[in-house]
């Protein structure tokens, strides 16, 4: 696959996020494919689908900025910055590195890490913050 191509599958997955479109997302991973999101892993097509659904749920807007992305061959490496708004209506910043592994045009393997992030919030909502104890 060219150069050119690889992206376009990459840039599809993240497209397909912020657009919350199952159907791409469907489209664009090998049967067997894996995806490791931080420390969860979802193996198959159709586990990649369920965590796209809720991970749609808890995230009703994200947004991608790239930051690098390196293609050799069939295998990429890219950094991008996630901009997020939570169900409870909260912002968020969260970068990201991610390594791919395409075949046949479609993702076999994705691992995303998550790097330290930030979530946004105002004065009022921190002095809301109630401490309690740890277990």
């Amino acid at each position: 696959m060219s150069e050119t191509g690889v992206r376009e599958v990459v840039y599809g997955f993240y497209q397909a996020l912020t657009l919350k479109n199952l159907d791409e997302i469907r489209r664009l991973f090998s049967d067997g494919a894996l995806l490791s999101w931080g420390p969860y892993d979802f193996v198959g097509k159709e586990r990649i689908i369920t965590w796209a659904s809720e991970f749609f749920e808890l995230f009703p807007f994200i947004s991608f900025k790239e930051k690098k992305l390196e293609v050799s061959g069939d295998s990429v490496k890219h950094e991008f910055m996630i901009a997020f708004l939570t169900a409870q209506g909260r912002k968020g910043w969260l970068p990201c590195e991610s390594t791919y592994t395409i075949s046949d045009g479609k993702i076999h393997q994705v691992n995303v890490k998550l790097l330290h992030g930030f979530l946004a919030v105002s004065s009022d909502e921190v002095e809301k913050v109630k401490p309690h104890p740890t277990k």
